[in-house]
Formats: C-alpha cells, sequence, structure tokens
C-alpha cells in the first residue's frame, strides 16, 4: 500500500481548494508595492537633500571661492617688574603675592579687547582702506564685503570674521590673526593692529604713572604748605615775643641767678668770716653788706622777669617749643614725601608695561582658506545627522499613524 506525499504548509488541500489555516494570510499586491517603494523613497530624498546640497557646497569651495590668506603673529604684554627679580627668591615671592606678579595681565585682556572693539577698526580706517582690501577684485560675490559703503555694525561684523585675537591665560601670549585676499593686504592689516596696541599700552603706563606721581606731588605739596606755614608762625612768635630764641634766653637767666646766688652765698661767708675779727662798724663790713643787699635785689630782679604772669618766661618757653616741634614734624613730613615721590617716580618706571613682537606678523605664501574638504566634509555630516533624524520622526509620526 502507497502513502501519498506529506503535504507541504505552502500547499492548498487538492480536494476542496482551502488554505492550510496554519499559514499567514497573504498581503495585497498594493500593499506589497507600497513596501517596495519605500526605500527608494529615502534614496532619493536623501540625494536631494544631503548629497546634492554637499556637492553644491563643494563645488563652491572647489571652483568658485576665492583664496584667503591669512597672517600670524603673537604679542606678549608684561612689565618691567617682571621681566627679572634682582631680589632672588624673597623678591620673586613678594612679586607672585603683591600686585607686581601679574605682569601684564590685564594689559594684555585690554589690548585683546580693543583689538576685537570698534575703536580699533576706527584706528585701522585712519590709515588703511579696509574696504577696498576687502573689495577686492580676486574676492568671490559671497565672502566678499558686500557694501561699498558699510555701515559701522556692518563692517565691524565683517571685521570680526576676517580678524581673529585669542589670549592664553596661561602663557599669557596673545594670537593675532588677520585674513585678506592678497598676502600684504593680510600683514598690512596685522602690523597696523600691533602698533594700535602699542600705542593703547603706552596710554596705559604713561596714565598709571602720571596717577601715581600726581598722588606723590600733592603730598610734597601738602608738607611743603605745612613747613611754610610753620616757619611763618615761629618768625612771628619771635618778632612777637623780641626773642630770637626763648630757650637760650631761659638758659642764661637760669646761669644767671644760678651765678648771682653763688656770689651772694660767697659774700655772705666773707661777711662771717670778718666779723668775727672786725668791729661792726668797720668799712669793710658796711661795704660786704651793701654788697649783699645789691646781689638779693638781683637775684629778685631776675626771677620777677622769668615769671612774671603770661608773659613769663615760662610760658614763651612753651609756646616756641610747640612751635619749634610743629616745625620739625613739618620738616620730617616734607622728607619723608620727598622720598616717597622719588621712590614713586622709580616704581612707575619698573612697573611701566610694554608690548613684545613674540612673532612678527608673517607673510602667507599660500592660501590656508577655505577649507574645501573639511568644509564639504562637515556640511554632509552635519545633513546626514539632520535627515537621519527627521526621517526617524517622520517614520515614528506614520507608524504611529498607522
Amino acid at each position: 500500500m502507497k502513502l501519498s506525499p506529506p503535504i507541504r504548509p505552502s500547499e492548498t488541500l487538492p480536494a476542496t481548494g482551502v488554505e492550510d489555516s496554519r499559514l499567514p494570510p497573504r498581503l495585497p499586491p498594493k500593499r506589497q508595492k507600497q513596501r517596495s517603494l519605500l526605500p527608494r523613497s529615502v534614496k532619493g530624498w536623501f540625494m536631494l537633500l544631503v548629497v546634492l546640497p554637499s556637492l553644491f557646497v563643494g563645488a563652491y569651495y572647489t571652483f568658485y571661492a576665492a583664496d584667503l590668506y591669512e597672517s600670524e603673529s603673537r604679542l606678549l604684554v608684561r612689565s618691567r617688574a617682571g621681566s627679572a627679580n634682582p631680589g632672588g627668591a624673597a623678591s620673586a615671592i613678594a612679586a607672585a603675592t603683591g600686585g607686581g606678579g601679574r605682569g601684564g595681565m590685564d594689559e594684555a585682556r585690554a589690548v585683546a579687547a580693543y583689538i576685537d572693539s570698534v575703536d580699533a577698526l576706527a584706528g585701522l580706517r585712519r590709515t588703511i582702506d579696509l574696504i577696498a582690501i576687502w573689495r577686492r577684485p580676486e574676492a568671490d560675490l559671497v565672502s566678499r564685503l558686500q557694501a561699498e559703503d558699510p555701515k559701522a555694525e556692518s563692517l565691524l561684523r565683517y571685521y570680526r570674521r576676517r580678524v581673529n585675537v585669542n589670549y592664553d591665560i596661561e602663557t599669557n601670549i596673545t594670537t593675532l590673526r588677520v585674513q585678506a585676499y592678497r598676502p600684504g593686504d593680510a600683514k598690512q592689516i596685522a602690523d597696523a593692529l600691533i602698533m594700535l596696541s602699542e600705542d593703547l599700552v603706552n596710554r596705559f603706563s604713561a596714565r598709571s604713572a602720571a596717577d601715581q606721581l600726581r598722588v606723590a606731588r600733592e603730598e610734597v605739596e601738602i608738607a611743603e604748605r605745612r613747613v611754610i606755614a610753620a616757619r611763618e608762625a615761629l618768625n612771628t612768635f619771635r618778632e612777637r615775643e623780641q626773642a630770637l630764641d626763648p630757650t637760650r634766653a631761659a638758659g642764661a637767666a637760669v646761669e644767671n641767678v644760678t651765678r648771682l646766688e653763688g656770689l651772694l652765698a660767697q659774700t655772705r661767708a666773707e661777711l662771717q668770716e670778718k666779723r668775727a675779727f672786725m668791729r661792726p662798724d668797720n668799712p669793710q663790713i658796711q661795704v660786704l653788706n651793701n654788697r649783699i643787699a645789691a646781689l638779693i635785689a638781683q637775684v629778685g630782679a631776675e626771677r620777677a622777669r622769668s615769671t612774671r604772669g603770661e608773659e613769663g618766661l615760662t610760658q614763651q618757653l612753651s609756646g616756641y617749643e610747640r612751635l619749634q616741634l610743629e616745625r620739625e614734624f613739618a620738616e620730617k613730613q616734607l622728607t619723608s614725601a620727598i622720598s616717597s615721590l622719588e621712590s614713586t617716580r622709580a616704581d612707575a618706571q619698573r612697573q611701566a608695561v610694554f608690548l613684545l613682537r613674540v612673532v612678527e606678523p608673517s607673510l602667507p605664501e599660500r592660501a590656508n582658506y577655505p577649507r574645501a574638504v573639511f568644509n564639504t566634509l562637515t556640511v554632509f555630516a552635519g545633513l546626514t545627522v539632520l535627515f537621519g533624524i527627521g526621517w526617524l520622526l517622520i517614520a515614528g509620526a506614520r507608524e504611529h499613524a498607522s
């Protein structure tokens, strides 16, 4: 007895013509046609939105874009105080902890900000025809300066596209890059910008030194006025009291009283000695008595002159010493102010900042811009990423709708 061959799942039953229930239902021909067209539509949109713009950009940079030459220079702004430390390690530590250790960092930042400002642009236009430089005949219509008489804001935006300045805080070096359609134009602009920066740094130094010296000179003037006032007060006192030096007068008065008292004591001793062996009516005794009386009167007069109320020698001496002390203080203040002025002048010269050209502006021999391959690949990669994101969003929306 022969067995019939097994029926495969893809075959229908021969007798009834009914399909096997285990098979999935067949899709209609129209639905299959839509799925087959889906990859083709993705390719078409990719060619239209990614490949063609990338080819256009590549063709523009390769065959039409004008060459741009870049001149590069490097600048260093520092102070004379930061260039050397004659005091050794102690001076270096003091400079690092104080204001002198900054080495012109603030001025370097100011130079970078100045180069990127409208003031630098205005300074350049006073000596260089920037509009003619960036509208050369060899420049293409897309990258060139569009307007023949641009507004200040438009020219500043284009200027910042062609002039790039970068300050490195670690090395304190400022890098300046200038782009132009001719090598000489790029170098000319870079040289002019460096000259303007040097003038700016010199103005910084002059202003700082002038401010410091102005304050020191004001202190000297104040001390001079105080000395003059003290001397005038002392001269007025001398004229009023009719005494050139009351200190010496007081010393002389004391010396006179002391001398008279000593002579009085000596005379009294002599009188006591002669009374021992002479009669009271002896003429020598009378002479000694008269001398003693005269000495007593002279001592009293000298003491009365030294202590005669408000006009006494004590008050006179006190006023004189006060004025003399004021004059000495004023003279010391003047000496200190003059010394401070000299020190300030030396510090101002030592702390003056200057701009050092580490690398002179170069004269380019080959155009570095535009970078056709890099720019084309960048555009292609960016459009590819955007296309992928957009297509995923569209596919997700369609799937969600179905």
